[in-house]
């Protein structure tokens, strides 16, 4: 917005939010429920499904995955336009057995502590909700390099950054993660700690009260 003329002095950001997750519902029932073995490893992406979300280099990750071991799963969570064309790649690379398309989720509170990992390749200008709220249940996040996803992640610190588009390198950081869980482990303390730094719900309301209270008192003047 700067860079198009507006006054910096106009312009204030403050953070997406995200409640910690209540009790998270017992693993075992998501995956009698998805039909899965104990064994299984569930990465997630989670939002409206629209082209600029990159679903479609989820799906791909998970075909690469899919050549290297096979307890890997992809949970699709959330609807949108770009559904019908997701499920035909999905059919297209022939991995409908590893990639799972389940709607939008009312208990997604539940569903979120049992997700090993998120993946985020979307194309983000603003900050992805569905990355605040996994930092918040301490799931490790691996993300294309967006703007948005920057100002949430210290790439190998409170998370991971791919180049956009880089398919491969989002199934190669998937791998790392799920085959090294004192390093996810280290990356879930940190993403949480960050989110309780600035991503909780009473510390973004009490910044945005703060703005009001700003305004209305500019107006008085």
């Amino acid at each position: 917005l700067a860079a198009h003329g507006l006054p910096r002095a106009k312009l204030v950001a403050i953070d997406n939010a995200a409640a910690a997750p209540p009790q998270p519902g017992s693993r075992g029932e998501l995956l009698a429920e998805l039909g899965l073995e104990a064994r299984a490893r569930l990465l997630a992406v989670v939002g409206p499904l629209e082209r600029r979300k990159r679903i479609e280099d989820a799906i791909w990750a998970a075909d690469l995955l899919k050549v290297v071991r096979d307890d890997v799963h992809l949970l699709i969570i959330g609807r949108g336009p770009h559904q019908p064309l997701l499920e035909r790649f999905r059919h297209l690379v022939r991995i409908a057995d590893k990639v799972h398309f389940l709607g939008r989720r009312a208990d997604l509170g539940r569903i979120w502590p049992n997700i090993d990992l998120l993946l985020a390749p979307g194309d983000e200008l603003g900050q992805p909700v569905a990355a605040v709220e996994a930092m918040a249940a301490g799931v490790p996040v691996v993300a294309a390099d967006a703007p948005g996803a920057r100002e949430l992640i210290d790439d190998e610190q409170t998370g991971c950054l791919v180049r956009r588009g880089d398919r491969a390198n989002l199934a190669r950081w998937a791998n790392i993660l799920l085959d090294d869980p004192a390093r996810c482990a280290r990356l879930s303390a940190a993403a949480r700690q960050r989110w309780s730094e600035r991503f909780r719900p009473e510390t973004v309301l009490a910044r945005w009260a703060e703005l009001y209270a700003e305004c209305i008192e500019r107006r008085a003047e």
